[in-house]
């Protein structure tokens, strides 16, 4: 399939199922823009760019039609990739879902293009805060539910929760993320999101301040000042997820 490229600046809503408009008008088109633009993101530019309106029904035809015709890896990296900070990732997306449109190998053995390099190792960067996340969020008590809060670089929270919908089936937990403005509610082991919004108010119990505190006491009691390396205690536990661990406060 011969796909032109173009100058064009194409612009959506940010939306999966945007993107996968996008995905429809470039392939039916035959033509790839240049960049592929956001509303929170500007970018300085002598041209104006070309506003794709979302269209849901649609995307989901494309959808259905990417999943029948795709691996099921190739798939699931295209909807990774889609999560993933990278700030060209909807451009690099389009090369990717070209490749495995022509090629029936798995993706991730096609590093030599520039696209999918970018998108792996952003992907790498997304699961390796996952995975560190599930080690160092702390929950504390907020009447009937754990509540947390984090401050992830990468659009983590989704796939963070079916860590903790595994662990506690029988809880119901939330996990704000205030980078993204995202809620992940959990509850016995059904995972549901809001977006856009604000931190629920969290009425913290006196059971909870008395674990607080006892915590911070024996962590203070089993510390070795001699011993405390804090060159060490960093590459182990970046100072970015500090903040929302009551250990530091």
């Amino acid at each position: 399939m011969h796909i032109e490229k173009t100058t064009e600046i194409w612009e959506y809503d940010g939306s999966f199922y945007g993107f996968l408009t996008i995905v429809y008008h470039a392939f039916t088109k035959k033509q790839f823009p240049e960049i592929i633009l956001t509303p929170d993101i500007a970018v300085e530019t002598l041209f104006l760019s070309r506003w794709i309106e979302t269209d849901e029904p649609l995307a989901q035809k494309i959808y259905e039609r990417l999943t029948k015709r795709l691996r099921k890896e190739n798939t699931q990296f295209i909807i990774d990739g889609f999560y993933c900070s990278l700030r060209e990732k909807e451009r690099c997306l389009l090369d990717a879902i070209q490749i495995a449109l022509e090629s029936k190998d798995l993706l991730s053995n096609h590093l030599g293009h520039p696209s999918i390099l970018a998108l792996q190792k952003s992907l790498k960067a997304l699961f390796g805060e996952v995975h560190l996340f599930t080690g160092f969020i702390r929950f504390e008590f907020a009447g009937k539910l754990l509540y947390s809060t984090i401050s992830p670089k990468h659009f983590s929270l989704p796939y963070l929760c079916p860590h903790f919908a595994r662990r506690y089936p029988q809880e119901m937990l939330m996990i704000y993320d205030d980078t993204h403005r995202l809620l992940g509610i959990i509850e016995e082991g059904q995972i549901s999101f809001i977006e856009n919004s604000d931190p629920p108010l969290s009425n913290k119990a006196d059971s909870e301040q008395e674990i607080q505190a006892n915590w911070r006491t024996f962590l203070q009691a089993v510390t070795i000042q001699e011993r405390k390396n804090e060159r060490t205690q960093l590459s182990h536990l970046p100072m970015r997820y500090r903040p929302h661990m009551f250990d530091f406060q």
